[in-house]
């Protein structure tokens, strides 16, 4: 069974040989055993496919998400960039005047003569006249690059949009996005139905140049941040609004919401929105999502990617804790298919490579269904 045939029999509620594995890598993660330099791996389209291809293929995953947006004229931006050392390593300045360095492995942006610093307040926006964007045409090297391996090698690749909600804290500042929810929920909405438009553009455009899955990045819209009651009401219809939009332009490609921390008292909210499935489920200490009653709720209608805690387990693991953890991971969540193995959320950048590579033969030993098993 390829890898790309694996992954989806499991987001289709299907019991394929054995459970899927593919955790979300950080950049950092991809930066520092990616076999590319920082800057390149994110202002080169072509660098950054090769970082994800290769930590894909050491890591033997079954697919990978692609969680980079290239400027539409980043090879411009790459070619015209001057470099020089400094004290505090490599400092790259851009044409338009931006200054990034890289310092341990992390790419830092340290001057931005573009950036607004005084955050927009709800009272002086209009949302007929928030700019949107809707061409990502010129973005797209590195999907099509990626859309290219996984043929070859039967990978699956997701694509990642941001939601409306989270456009909302983009545009506002999360401080005042949570304020004006209070303050001024119904321009809110408003705001909020306008992003719609840009996001299905940006997945349009992902499932144009073969993208097979769609990721809805919501990571402030869990209970740390907004109660049941505001989730219902400023995230559901806006989602459920995009998911309607990108399975009717594309009724395969499955879609899947990003939401990290607390999400138990709002898993059957998530469900309503229409998506078929959910990831990170962070477990205590970081979230409060048990993935055995997860299933128990939500399981018959959503396929469930995450629950592996990314800090307490995977940065402290040895092979004898791992194996102990995973094992019972993936039996909460195998039974009947609609499980992927994967971190809560990003793999951070010091987790060893050689306890991620422990995770395939690990759901080879542990989470192989009876119709495949010898």
């Amino acid at each position: 069974m390829t890898h790309y045939e694996r992954i989806h029999l499991a987001m289709a509620h299907k019991e394929p040989d054995r459970v899927p594995v593919m955790c979300q890598l950080s950049q950092r993660y991809m930066a520092k055993n990616g076999g590319e330099a920082p800057f390149d791996m994110y202002f080169n389209a072509e660098s950054a496919a090769r970082a994800f291809f290769k930590t894909r293929k050491d890591l033997d995953f079954d697919g990978i998400l692609l969680n980079v947006c290239f400027e539409d004229n980043w090879r411009e931006i790459y070619e015209q960039t001057k470099a020089e050392n400094t004290v505090n390593g490599e400092r790259y300045i851009l044409p338009d005047g931006r200054v990034y360095e890289n310092r341990n492995d992390q790419l830092t942006l340290i001057h931005d003569p573009g950036k607004e610093e005084k955050l927009m307040d709800i009272e002086d926006i209009e949302p007929d006249n928030i700019p949107l964007r809707l061409d990502y045409s010129d973005a797209m090297e590195l999907h099509k690059l990626a859309v290219a391996e996984g043929k070859r090698e039967s990978f699956s690749v997701h694509g990642e949009i941001v939601s409306p909600f989270d456009c909302l804290c983009v545009l506002l500042g999360l401080e005042n996005a949570l304020m004006a929810m209070i303050t001024d929920g119904e321009k809110c909405e408003s705001i909020l139905e306008r992003y719609v438009n840009q996001c299905v553009a940006f997945a349009k455009a992902q499932i144009d140049v073969g993208v097979d899955t769609m990721k809805i990045s919501s990571p402030f819209a869990g209970g740390s941040f907004i109660s049941p009651q505001f989730y219902k009401r400023f995230v559901v219809p806006f989602e459920r609004e995009v998911v309607r939009q990108i399975h009717t332009y594309a009724p395969q490609i499955p879609v899947y919401t990003h939401t990290c921390g607390f999400i138990s008292d709002r898993l059957e909210l998530m469900a309503s929105s229409g998506i078929d499935g959910i990831e990170c489920m962070d477990p205590p200490p970081l979230g409060n999502t048990e993935l055995k009653d997860a299933k128990a709720r939500v399981g018959d209608k959503l396929f469930l990617k995450g629950n592996m805690d990314s800090v307490n387990v995977l940065l402290q693991a040895t092979p004898e804790s791992l194996e102990e953890y995973v094992r019972d991971l993936i039996r909460d969540g195998m039974c009947g298919g609609g499980y992927i193995l994967s971190s809560a959320c990003s793999v951070a950048p010091n987790v060893k490579p050689e306890i991620l590579k422990l995770l395939v033969p690990l759901a080879e030993k542990y989470g192989r269904y009876a119709a495949f098993s010898e």
